[in-house]
């Protein structure tokens, strides 16, 4: 560690596919960090499911490993972040029912249409069917009531990812008003866990735990588990989800400068003022602390910048990143497009059966031409994202950050694509960071300022004007195929 004179602040992520858990000082700079991958289960009928031990064993390891190295005097405080949806079903012991159901499962196809059938549509229950989908907390518990009868009745608590690494690292029971308002199953305008849900699929009140703001001590670390015999109490906080955490990493004020996420999925996120609901995605009470009561909106493209590792792993059998400085030369000049809905899509479409495709293909096309597409496919399914969810205002500036903003192309791909311009924080504040500063606003009561390292992409206008023309042909092939797809649907 830099300095043993320094405050720390450790920030816990977990991601969908790895761990990473990262320790700040006080002015947060990255003291040290651990990161770990993982696998979770993907079945061929769509089931996605991990065993949440997984996440227990490997937080612990890499909490042992820091306090090797760090006094555990010094951390002021833990924050934890991680994926959203993916939900844990604990017995009445707080014990692992059964394998956690991924953010990404698609078992409730038919779940979520008897939900949209049978609760009705009230100012309470609107968000509810908004939002729901596969994945959702709520078609998850309504599927184990239904699928999993002997589960069901043995079940005491469930809980999002996030909430139950917090509950093996305090013993406390709780979630923040994030997971809690994107879970299908709270109302918002109340602000309690929704009667009309409990009422209407007949559930227990029991099962969900406790609402915190997100800044809130949840309790302190359970040092023994790390075999530390200590008195000094650490505070664990609420924490909250991986793309509020992000936003709060990136820009702990709110501001309306939209957030542009490519990390696993693609993810729009716009921070809005206290109740200001928008139409289009799904609208999160972040509720950071007493005075700070923001609402976020966030739009996803499932698929996001994980089409860049299966086109790497799957298809070509090469990094496609390797090819960057050659593709650049290219840009505006393709004419294979590519329709980037892998894995379905929840907020535009709602439509977990769509499927990706590439278009304006002939003899000439070559392995180039697919792989810009990728790049170019992802940014034009952004932009109708966006479009649809608050249409940019002149001269306004987008944030890229995530896994994808460190690519050397696609920056000046949203550049001239969105028209605006494209800011990258090169200080790569990931939702880890975030997390800790949610520790650090416990402590403190404010958030720390952070300075910006920000590299900003100017639209060409040339570019511009090819890829609106592109982007005119994405939208027509895009409407033609959902289209048919629906009408394939209604036949079967």
């Amino acid at each position: 560690m830099k300095d043993s004179n320094s405050e720390y602040y450790i920030g816990i992520d977990i991601g969908t596919t790895s761990i990473k858990t990262v320790v700040y000082d006080e002015t947060f700079n990255i003291s040290y960090q651990v990161g770990k991958k993982y696998q979770y289960a993907i079945y061929e009928n769509g089931w996605t499911e991990i065993d949440p031990t997984v996440w227990r064993t490997i937080v612990l390891e890499q909490l042992s490993e820091i306090f090797s190295i760090l006094p555990y005097q010094k951390v002021k405080a833990i924050g934890i972040t991680g994926q959203m949806h993916t939900t844990v079903f604990l017995d009445k012991a707080h014990q692992p029912l059964r394998p956690a159901i991924m953010w990404n499962d698609k078992r409730t196809i038919d779940v979520v249409a008897e939900i949209k059938k049978a609760l009705p549509r009230t100012p309470q229950t609107e968000n509810i069917l908004n939002i729901v989908s596969t994945g959702s907390p709520l078609a998850n518990l309504i599927w184990l009531k239904e699928f999993e009868s002997d589960h069901y009745e043995q079940l005491g608590k469930i809980l999002i990812t996030k909430d139950y690494v917090r509950f093996i690292l305090t013993g406390e029971l709780c979630t923040d008003y994030c997971d809690a308002s994107t879970s299908s199953l709270y109302d918002v305008i109340a602000e309690e866990w929704s009667e009309e849900v409990l009422s209407a699929f007949n559930l227990s009140g029991h099962f969900f735990p406790r609402v915190e703001y997100a800044s809130n001590r949840a309790g302190y670390l359970n040092l023994s588990m790390l075999g530390i015999e200590g008195k000094e109490l650490i505070p664990v906080v609420v924490g909250t989800g991986d793309n509020v955490a992000s936003a709060i990493a990136n820009q702990s004020q709110p501001t309306q400068r939209p957030i542009i996420s490519l990390g696993t999925s693609g993810v729009v996120i716009l921070s809005n003022t206290h109740n200001e609901w928008l139409t289009t995605g799904k609208n999160i009470l972040a509720k950071i602390a007493k005075d700070d009561q923001r609402v976020i909106t966030q739009g996803a493209l499932q698929s996001g910048a994980k089409v860049i590792e299966w086109w790497s792993d799957k298809v070509i059998h090469q990094d496609i990143t390797q090819f960057e400085a050659r593709l650049a030369t290219r840009l505006g000049e393709n004419h294979v497009i590519f329709f980037p809905y892998l894995t379905g899509d929840k907020t535009l479409f709602k439509a977990s059966e769509l499927s990706g495709a590439f278009l304006g293909i002939d003899f000439n096309s070559q392995q180039d031409d697919f792989s810009l597409a990728i790049y170019e496919g992802t940014a034009f399914a952004i932009k109708r994202l966006l479009q649809q969810m608050r249409p940019l205002q002149t001269n306004e500036k987008c944030l890229l950050m995530g896994g994808g903003a460190k690519s050397q192309i696609w920056p000046q791909i949203f550049a001239n694509v969105l028209n605006c311009v494209i800011q990258v924080n090169r200080a790569n504040r990931e939702a880890s960071c975030g997390a800790a500063m949610l520790g650090y606003y416990h402590s403190h009561q404010e958030f720390p300022v952070l300075p910006d390292e920000v590299q900003e992409f100017e639209p060409e206008e040339l570019l511009v004007k090819k890829y609106q023309e592109q982007y005119q042909t994405f939208i027509a092939y895009s409407d033609a195929l959902i289209k048919k797809g629906k009408e394939q649907k209604n036949e079967a």
